[in-house]
């Protein structure tokens, strides 16, 4: 299956092709970049259409330069938080034992490594912070995946402005 894959807060010094073709071997198949990515038009996420293995779960995070690279996965169309595995929920899982991810320790005493993304929020195996929903070009609302569901969680797609260009 491919799916786009988000690298929130990428460093601009890994824009280059070869290094992002190299990134989405690591997490699958590297099949193309997104126009914007390749041109460093939207640095605050780099965009990589990935395919995956359906039988082996999805990758959380990778080690880029000593710092560890979150993923986040759009529009996936069911994934379990439990094996990580696309195709069925949590609730349905077949795994009858806890899937631990392959995730780095840190040995008591020592610092946790600095995150690339520079987030507060703890990452810890599989969740929705991995599902991400792509806004619509059509919709006036779109809707992130394992935020919530309340008004203040849904942003508005910015309306179109003179000459048919989207006001920012």
């Amino acid at each position: 299956m491919i799916v786009w894959v988000q690298l929130p807060a990428f460093p601009v010094h890994f824009y280059h092709r070869e290094v992002l073709f190299s990134v989405g071997n690591m997490i699958g198949r590297a099949i193309k970049l997104d126009y914007h990515t390749l041109h460093q038009q939207r640095a605050q996420f780099a965009r990589i259409a990935v395919e995956v293995d359906l039988s082996k779960p999805l990758v959380i995070r990778i080690r880029l330069d000593g710092a560890w690279q979150y993923l986040e996965y759009e529009n996936l169309p069911v994934l379990c938080f439990k094996c990580g595995k696309i195709g069925h929920t949590k609730e349905t899982c077949p795994d009858l034992k806890p899937a631990t991810p392959q995730l780095a320790m840190v040995e008591f005493g020592n610092p946790p490594e600095p995150e690339m993304q520079g987030s507060s929020e703890e990452k810890v195996g599989f969740g929705p912070w991995m599902v991400v929903t792509r806004k619509s070009r059509k919709g006036s609302k779109i809707q992130v995946s394992g935020k919530g569901n309340s008004a203040s969680d849904q942003a508005e797609v910015p309306s179109q402005g003179k000459g048919g260009k989207r006001e920012e």
